[in-house]
């Protein structure tokens, strides 16, 4: 038993190294083995997600390949019955479509590595991803939107987004009340809101503006001016699903009701103090109070808001004191002038009357408001300019009253013109602790048509007060007058 066994091991050897030989000797020297296509795999193979659980369309995969016999030079990826297309990259961040009107489908994503000798792998890995769509979300920017009760105009702010990518966003939509819904772009975040007719009451037609664009870019219909607004955002995504809708609050659209606006910076008395003052000397007026409630109401936007509200009046009274304030959007400090001035230029190249009174700071910064009124510089000399109420403002013009302070000023703020003003007053004033300097606390602009469009005083108005027949006749013939053209 012991010999039948080795016998049969040695004769199984022989075979074995007999057929070594033959497979040796029939390979020729240096012949190289046909190439091997490479392999290619997905990070994960399946995806089992199915109704809400379902991927939104933006999807992020990984891929990777082997060739052992070579190395891989690119991959290529196919999405449904699509074509191949090559990349050098193994993962990326897909947006897939969905078609419209569908809230789910199902996309068949195959890669390919290709091998150095450009042999594709015949066997390309592949994944069936489920995906749903998710609605897009539109919201206003609260903190930007118009307070409860404005003059004219609404501005905001607005908020796009989609789960799925913003690139899926597709159409905006906006309404007033219960007004027709309209489309807007949606690359304009910033958008205001005017009636057609600022000065018709009721239900009509708005113009509506994006950013400090000059012109309206559409109309709606639905908006009330001189009532109650309610404005209404949507979006929709590529696959036609639309957000629910976003409202502002309640917001009171005051109408127009005269061609002059008022608009006050200074403390609630001081404000009744003015519009006392203009309704007496003029027909009627409208009025902004933008130091109310500690500057709640100043605009959040001075352009476009302020500027598309005092576009719609042909005179404009701006009375404020020194003191700065804090815009309640954009955190800035800065006085209301400060703010206002650009709007006030191009009121005043478009052909509107601008009359300003205000007081100014030592030192105050004229970077900003020193050429739209005119005011060259102040004097850099150590101490004050006293305005005694035995003393008098004296206008360059014989036709203007003579006006007083019924209080002593212990600083008035008289300055050097601006090459392309005129003296319009000038004050008798006392100086105190070595001051010396110019004597003009009101200057007029005008037009190239020799019309006057711009009037200033650094003095107070309503502190111009001994005399109240001449303080009335002076702001009398400034609006009545001289802006009467």
């Amino acid at each position: 038993m012991i010999n039948s066994i080795l016998s049969y091991s040695t004769k199984g050897l022989s075979t074995f190294v007999l057929g070594l030989l033959v497979f040796t000797f029939s390979c020729k020297t240096g012949e190289e083995l046909p190439n091997m296509a490479p392999e290619t795999k997905l990070s994960v193979e399946n995806i089992n997600l199915s109704g809400d659980k379902r991927l939104n369309s933006t999807v992020n995969l990984t891929w990777f390949g082997t060739d052992v016999d070579g190395y891989v030079q690119h991959y290529e990826i196919k999405i449904n019955e699509g074509e191949w297309f090559k990349t050098q990259s193994q993962d990326s961040t897909f947006l897939f479509d969905i078609n419209p009107d569908a809230d789910s489908t199902d996309i068949e994503f195959y890669v390919r590595a290709v091998d150095d000798e450009n042999v594709a792998d015949p066997t390309p890995a592949f994944i069936k991803v489920p995906l749903k769509n998710s609605p897009p979300v539109v919201s206003f920017d609260k903190a930007s939107v118009t307070e409860d009760t404005t003059n004219l105009v609404i501005s905001f702010r607005y908020r796009a987004s989609d789960p799925d990518g913003d690139a899926t966003l597709k159409k905006g939509f906006i309404r007033a009340n219960d007004g027709a819904w309209s489309e807007i772009d949606l690359n304009q975040k910033l958008i205001s809101l005017i009636a057609e007719n600022t000065s018709a009451l009721g239900k009509g037609n708005a113009k509506l503006y994006y950013g400090i664009e000059k012109n309206a870019r559409i109309i709606i219909d639905g908006f009330v001016n001189g009532g109650n607004n309610i404005i209404q955002l949507k979006v929709s995504d590529i696959a036609n699903s639309e957000s629910k809708v976003d409202s502002t609050i309640n917001i009171y659209t005051r109408s127009k009701t005269s061609d002059l606006l008022a608009v006050g910076g200074h403390n609630q008395s001081l404000s009744a103090i003015y519009n006392a003052l203009i309704t007496t000397n003029y027909k009627n007026l409208d009025v902004v109070d933008y130091a109310r409630d500690g500057g709640k109401y100043q605009p959040k936007f001075w352009d476009p808001t302020f500027r598309l509200l005092a576009m719609e009046y042909d005179k404009i009274f701006f009375h404020t004191e020194e003191g700065t304030t804090s815009n309640p959007f954009s955190g800035l400090d800065g006085t209301l002038l400060d703010f206002a001035a650009p709007v006030i230029q191009q009121l005043i190249d478009n052909n509107k009357k601008v009359l300003v009174s205000s007081s100014f700071s030592n030192g105050a910064d004229l970077s900003i408001i020193g050429d739209v009124l005119s005011i060259d510089s102040f004097s850099s000399a150590r101490g004050q300019a006293f305005f005694t109420n035995d003393s008098a403002a004296i206008s360059k013009d014989a036709g203007y009253p003579v006006v007083q302070p019924a209080n002593f000023l212990l600083a008035a703020d008289p300055f050097y013109p601006g090459v392309n003003a005129e003296v319009f007053y000038t004050a008798q004033l006392t100086p105190s602790g070595g001051w010396s300097g110019p004597r003009c606390i009101a200057i007029r602009r005008r037009n190239n048509k020799n019309q006057v469009n711009l009037v200033l005083f650094s003095v107070e108005l309503h502190k111009l007060n001994k005399n109240s027949i001449n303080q009335n006749q002076l702001i009398s013939k400034i609006l009545n007058e001289a802006f009467n053209w």
